[in-house]
């Protein structure tokens, strides 16, 4: 090696080696500058698992994101869409296996858009989703969680007790498409029978679509959803015209022959009901040894229109976990905001602690106060804007020492200037979406709380939804 005379010496050490943030710029320069044609076909080997559900590999530095795959695999895949950061491509062939595949138990899953993760063997589905929800913490919110608790596991394959189903009706041929929207599209994937329903919506589906052919106007339903209650299945039908007679003959008949309770809605807020249908449901949690009742189980009623979470075994685990990590004594004041009917409120309320439950839905606050004369239970809900400044003036002069929040997607943004000056001693906070999540708890710790530990509860089986239950106490 030629020796470097003084000068050049000197002139190297006077350079400094580049910095983090240059470096980085440089690698995400770099990453810029490799472009991906839509349509081409690549070679990528896949390391990692994105929250969506997706595999991801890198091609030259650039990361691509392949659905159907998975980490540990070696795949050809073709572009769909080059980004500036990213891209996404379609799988075409898998050259290398990874162990946790499994053969699809539906024959709708390439086409359909309800269950994305029927590749992955069930036992492993939670692990890859858990994994990548705390990368997302770790990356969005800086949220580090220093303990993973085991999961909430429960059966894959006739779980959901709640399904939306779209309708097309073609008159020329008479006939009708009903089932599920095709995977990133609005065309619908005609089926007969869904390994996730619950068996007895399952065989709903048949006589439902011979009996929408057989109205005055089969164009006129535009949706259906099925429900699963306790001892009830519960079909709702939107209709764009009033009923006419012959409907409800046909609904009638419908109600009797299934054993099914019909609601079917129609303009003006009208509706008619058949069968055995009154316009509630009702569901039951089992609440523990704990409760200060008598019965082994709280009821709680609800309107087709209410939300209830779609996986009732899931449910309960994850209201009885929630119910232990709380804490629950009889001197506990207890905040449940976006309380909904009383899925939380009620069974903290049965375990002797005083609870205020709040709710922005007008209708769910009064079925939630109902629920409370059903169950013989004294709990106080208002109705308030949860994301409106002002909403705190609804307990004003109150002071809680343990909170409970089960927000929607969109999280509970600025909740935490809410709870400002409470004497939160532990709060629970549960969300299906690690986005905000992320974002929620920065500010939560930002009320003098910290996260204790964090558990996934598997209500949604064979998707990329995992519902995460985080526990925070006073540092």
């Amino acid at each position: 090696m030629a020796r470097l005379s003084p000068l050049q010496k000197k002139l190297k050490l006077k350079q400094k080696a580049a910095s983090t943030k240059q470096q980085n710029a440089q690698t995400q320069a770099a990453t810029e500058a490799v472009t991906l044609p839509k349509g081409k076909h690549i070679q990528v080997a896949l390391d990692d698992f994105s929250h969506d559900g997706r595999a991801v590999g890198r091609w030259h530095g650039k990361a691509v994101f392949v659905a159907g795959a998975l980490p540990g695999e070696q795949i050809q895949a073709e572009v769909l869409h080059d980004h500036k950061n990213f891209a996404e491509a379609k799988l075409l062939q898998i050259n290398h296996s990874s162990d946790l595949r499994q053969v699809p138990p539906c024959p709708h899953y390439i086409d359909c858009g309800g269950c994305q993760l029927q590749h992955v063997k069930p036992e492993h589905q939670v692990t890859l989703k858990q994994a990548a929800i705390a990368q997302q913490l770790q990356r969005i919110g800086k949220v580090d969680v220093p303990n993973w608790v085991a999961p909430l596991v429960f059966d894959s394959q006739g779980y959901r007790r709640r399904a939306h189903l779209a309708t097309r009706y073609f008159a020329d041929s008479h006939t009708l498409l009903l089932g599920f929207r095709q995977a990133g599209h609005r065309h619908i994937v005609p089926i007969d029978h869904c390994v996730v329903l619950e068996p007895a919506l399952d065989v709903l589906i048949s006589p439902l679509r011979t009996a929408i052919l057989a109205t005055a106007d089969p164009s006129a339903y535009s949706h259906v959803e099925l429900l699963q209650a306790d001892q009830q299945k519960l079909v709702v039908l939107q209709s764009q015209a009033r009923l006419a007679g012959e409907d409800e003959q046909v609904w009638q008949e419908l109600a009797l022959s299934t054993e099914a309770a019909i609601e079917v809605r129609q303009p003006d807020e009208q509706v008619s009901y058949f069968g055995d249908a009154n316009g509630l449901c009702q569901y039951q949690l089992a609440i523990g040894a704990d409760s200060h009742r008598k019965q082994d189980n709280l009821r709680i009623a609800f309107s087709s229109q209410d939300f209830v979470q779609v996986n009732a075994q899931a449910n309960t685990a994850m209201v009885q976990q929630a119910m232990a990590w709380l804490q629950i004594r009889p001197d506990d004041k207890i905040l449940d905001l976006f309380c909904g009917t009383g899925n939380f409120s009620l069974p903290a309320a049965s375990l002797g602690a005083s609870v205020l439950g709040v709710e922005g839905d007008a209708a769910m606050v009064q079925q939630a106060a109902s629920n409370a004369q059903l169950n013989d239970l004294t709990v106080e809900f208002k109705k308030a804007d949860l994301f409106a400044a002002d909403a705190r003036h609804i307990w004003h002069g109150q002071h809680f020492n343990k909170v409970l929040m089960d927000p929607p997607r969109a999280g509970a943004k600025s909740v935490h200037k809410l709870l400002a000056g409470q004497p939160i001693e532990k709060l629970v906070y549960i969300s299906c979406n690690p986005a905000s999540m992320a974002r929620d708890l920065q500010g939560l710790q930002k009320l003098g709380l910290k996260i204790v530990q964090v558990g996934s509860i598997d209500m949604f089986p064979h998707t990329p939804h995992l519902e995460v239950m985080t526990l925070l106490e006073k540092a």
